[in-house]
């Protein structure tokens, strides 16, 4: 099955269960794993699309033809033949970190983790993770000495799907005691669950059903969820749904539906002012964010109305938007394009201030868009962002290249 839509940052996640899969695009194709590399990434490192299946790399006899090691050959658009002629900042390598923002700290990020939480504790942090490997939940340790634990914490997929080529989420969050990811599979409304995973209880830990789960972020009420659906809630669709966590026993809603036909899920976040920013994608692959003032939603948490984002204020729409997270009291934005073998070139890590106004703080005034990290070298896949998570009010940039995997912590001065 080939297609010749343009990839955005979906494109990771055409095969990741949800409405924008090319599953769902061209019918008969639900036996297909994967159309190419990107949607294997979701299986672990190694591995490449061979015959519509994942596999692993050595079990091919030959290399696929796409160079994994975004450090090493990539090359630049400014004539450079390697990555080893440029020069690396210990902690940006290629990518520079502008005005107004400044390094906290940093530490060696494990091979293997697709997304990374961090859960206050006290003064500090401390850091789980998602390792694809063995589909499972990790603790890192407290921040900013990172290790990755001995032994899982919990399996993300229970053990009656396992079979079954589940697809993670590749998202964590977390709401102050509890972790939530999820994984979804292939077939009709891309059945898929959420595992809450309680961190001082571990006994209480639940799996949630939730089609199509594709990004979620938490909050001290819960985890808003950008998918098709949630356990025990009316209506089906692409939109936003909310797990109250601080309830027993927990309680579901539809929160919000997307402004858009179609419309497919986006990223998730909640900056610690307690906006909520919702993302999403058009018929025509731009993707869309939102946001909306806690006095907005609350009401909605507990099976109020559900609300539609037409007229939630615009935080961004764009083509190259490849994901969103939570930075402070705004959110961060990593933009940028695929080249033609389809491997990530950043543009830029970019933040928008969320301001709330109004009488009853209803009003979300968005700000400019503001540099955080951009490339010495206009698009270069030197130096790549692999993921983006809140740190209490700072944000950790998770950067891979030739000096290896690591985290970054960033402060708005």
């Amino acid at each position: 099955m080939k297609t010749g839509m343009k990839r955005t940052w979906r494109s990771e996640h055409l095969a990741l269960a949800m409405g924008v899969s090319l599953v769902a695009l061209v019918t008969g194709c639900t036996g297909e794993e994967c159309v190419d590399d990107f949607d294997c990434r979701g299986k672990g490192q190694g591995f490449v699309c061979v015959d519509q299946r994942c596999v692993a790399s050595d079990q091919t006899g030959a290399d696929a033809g796409t160079d994994t090691d975004a450090g090493t050959d990539a090359g630049t658009d400014a004539g450079v033949s390697s990555c080893e002629e440029l020069t690396h900042d210990a902690l940006f390598g290629t990518m520079q970190l502008e005005s107004g923002f400044a390094a906290a700290g940093s530490a060696s990020l494990p091979e293997g983790l697709s997304a990374v939480t961090a859960v206050p504790s006290g003064a500090d942090f401390t850091l789980y993770a998602v390792r694809d490997s063995d589909q499972s939940l990790y603790s890192l340790g407290t921040w900013p000495d990172v290790t990755l634990g001995s032994a899982p914490l919990q399996a993300i997929v229970p053990e009656a799907d396992r079979g079954s080529s589940p697809f993670l989420g590749r998202y964590l969050a977390n709401d102050g005691s509890r972790l939530l990811t999820g994984y979804t599979l292939s077939g009709n409304d891309f059945p898929g669950k959420v595992l809450v995973y309680d961190i001082g209880t571990p006994a209480s830990s639940v799996y949630v059903s939730a089609p199509g789960n594709y990004s979620a972020a938490g909050f001290s009420q819960g985890f808003l969820i950008n998918g098709l659906g949630l356990e025990g809630v009316a209506g089906s669709g692409s939109g936003i749904h909310a797990l109250k966590t601080d309830v027993e026993p927990f309680q579901g809603s539809k929160l919000a539906t997307f402004p858009a036909t179609p419309a497919y899920s986006g990223s998730t976040a909640v900056a610690t002012n307690g906006v909520a920013v919702l993302g999403y994608s058009d018929g025509d692959f731009v993707n869309h964010l939102r946001a909306l003032a806690p006095s907005v939603y609350t009401p909605a948490l507990s099976g109020g109305s559900t609300l539609t984002l037409d007229g939630a204020s615009v935080v961004y729409s764009g083509g190259d938007l490849f994901s969103a997270a939570a930075f402070g009291s705004g959110v961060v934005l990593h933009r940028g394009s695929y080249d033609s073998t389809f491997s990530a070139r950043t543009s830029d890590v970019s933040r928008v201030e969320l301001t709330l106004g109004g009488a009853s703080s209803e009003t979300v005034t968005v700000g400019t868009v503001t540099p955080v990290l951009t490339n010495s070298t206009v698009n270069n896949t030197c130096t790549s962002v692999e993921l983006l998570t809140p740190i209490g009010a700072d944000l950790l940039v998770g950067l891979q290249d030739k000096n290896g995997r690591r985290l970054v912590r960033i402060q708005k001065q």
